[in-house]
């Protein structure tokens, strides 16, 4: 004898939506705006402390950037520094060339007067 009265398969499980529980429409709403609301906070809290590392990383790169453009600017000085001393070089060498001119010059006005004086002893 059948245990059951029906038959088993009058109704096939498989093409019906199984429903665990019944939910509430409101309160699923709720769960789905504050798990969306999480999310934003969630993006926006990786977000910020993204661009904050990002700053400090470029606050540190900065630093050897100034250190650079000092250095920089102590060597365009040392270059300036470098063409006046290279002028002035150039300048006492024309003194000198000119005062050795004078000193031959003079050394055989010297000469020539020795010359005169011995010739007429």
């Amino acid at each position: 004898m059948p245990l059951r009265h029906w038959p088993a398969r009058a109704k096939d499980l498989s093409g019906v939506q199984l429903v665990l529980a019944p939910g509430n429409r409101r309160r699923t709403q709720l769960v789905q705006a504050a798990a969306l609301a999480a999310a934003l906070l969630a993006g926006a809290t990786a977000s910020h402390l993204y661009w904050q590392q990002q700053g400090a990383q470029w606050r540190q790169d900065a630093v050897p950037m100034q250190s650079l453009h000092l250095a920089e600017q102590a060597l365009a000085q040392a270059r300036l520094q470098l063409q006046v001393s290279e002028a002035h070089g150039r300048e006492l060498e024309k003194q000198i060339d000119a005062l050795n001119q004078r000193l031959r010059a003079c050394l055989e006005e010297v000469t020539f007067f020795r010359k005169g004086r011995d010739t007429t002893r």
